[in-house]
């Protein structure tokens, strides 16, 4: 498939940022190592539908067998939650969240289901976003960080690819997985007031 070719590809970001999105898209590359373009789509993916592919395919039980399962890793005092773009999802840090709150399983996926409440956003708003994507690809402020210069071919393929496909939410490049925190996706509002509930009962 194209996007294995397109996860091997690390990008970086040149020059001034146009607009909110490609100033958000900016700060993710920067922010991060090893991002390839499949990752910028997983950023986007996730700011515009957040984790309702998990929540609209996987049971409550399968939900807190994965975070289970993922609140394996070591606890790191890193910041918990990372910007996406927009204000309805953030990425919830794994390592941060075990160091703050413990390995508590059940806290995480009373956070993580609040998903559900979310008002759901069509698929064409994130096919939106794609198509502004490309236009950086293609007007070279999205690069490869190498001198690779197949990337607009690459990308204009793959999103033809991905459109007949319907947009399934893609893995993290190797290069992205081996270098960046572990997370999960969780409704920013939902996030903000369960720490207002927990700081109420500290404090009672």
């Amino acid at each position: 498939m194209i996007v294995e070719g397109l996860g091997t590809i690390i990008v970086k970001f040149e020059g001034e940022e146009q607009d909110e999105l490609s100033l958000a898209i900016k700060r993710h590359v920067e922010a991060h190592e090893g991002v390839t373009l499949v990752d910028i789509v997983k950023f986007l993916h996730q700011s515009v539908l957040g984790s309702l592919h998990i929540l609209d395919h996987m049971s409550e039980g399968e939900i807190e067998a994965w975070i289970a399962e993922n609140l394996s890793h070591q606890p790191d005092k890193g910041p918990l939650t990372e910007d996406l773009y927009g204000n309805k999802w953030v990425r919830l840090n794994l390592g941060a969240f075990k160091h703050r709150y413990g390995p508590n399983k059940e806290l995480l996926v009373r956070l993580f289901l609040k998903g559900k409440e979310e008002e759901r956003v069509s698929v064409a708003e994130f096919s939106c976003k794609l198509h502004k994507m490309f236009k950086l690809v293609s007007a070279g402020k999205i690069r490869p960080s190498n001198s690779n210069g197949s990337l607009p071919d690459f990308a204009s393929t793959f999103l033809l690819e991905y459109k007949r496909m319907g947009y399934p939410l893609l893995h993290h490049s190797r290069s992205y997985s081996e270098k960046n925190p572990e997370y999960v996706v969780v409704p920013r509002e939902g996030l903000a007031q369960l720490e207002a509930q927990l700081k109420f009962h500290a404090r009672n």
